[in-house]
């Protein structure tokens, strides 16, 4: 027999055990996908300072706030989204998340995937407009729209997982 058997016959044995397990692999992913997502926007982040310094390097010091602005939003953004609660819960938390309410959590956190997507759409549309010499204004305002939409998609996390929504 080998080991995958004997664990697996092991896991039928002892009662409770096959759910810890799973418990336990639906944090590490959780723990996984906010970091990934985190990844991606410090990642986002970056590139932004990049075009940001084109524009200044340029002289266009009017599109600065802008910058500025969008920046913190994404600083907040990515610190919420590592620190978030974790979307499983362990017998002695004090928020408890059932079947449920996790299947929630991950159809929310695939919107927050492809929120992160649109602003990585946000970004390129920034930089277009700095390769062709633009005004980045109107896409500075969408992508801090979208960053304040991964804001409240935050908030409405927290809200399921204490059971609020």
């Amino acid at each position: 027999m080998g080991i995958t058997d004997t664990l697996s016959s092991l896991m039928h044995k002892i009662p409770g055990y096959t759910g810890l397990v799973e418990r336990a692999e639906r944090r590490e992913t959780d723990a996984r996908h906010r970091e990934f997502i985190a990844k991606k926007l410090t990642s986002i982040k970056s590139d932004m300072q990049s075009i940001q310094e084109e524009f200044l390097s340029s002289g266009n010091l009017s599109v600065m706030e802008p910058f500025d602005k969008v920046s913190n939003k994404l600083d907040r953004v990515i610190e919420r989204t590592r620190h978030a609660s974790r979307g499983y819960s362990g017998f002695f938390d004090a928020v408890k998340v059932d079947v449920e309410e996790l299947g929630r959590i991950y159809e929310h956190d695939l919107n927050l995937v492809n929120l992160v997507a649109s602003v990585e759409e946000g970004l390129t549309a920034i930089e277009a407009s700095a390769d062709g010499g633009g005004d980045p204004k109107a896409a500075l305002r969408a992508l801090t729209k979208t960053v304040e939409s991964i804001d409240k998609a935050l908030d409405e996390r927290e809200a399921i997982l204490k059971g609020i929504r």
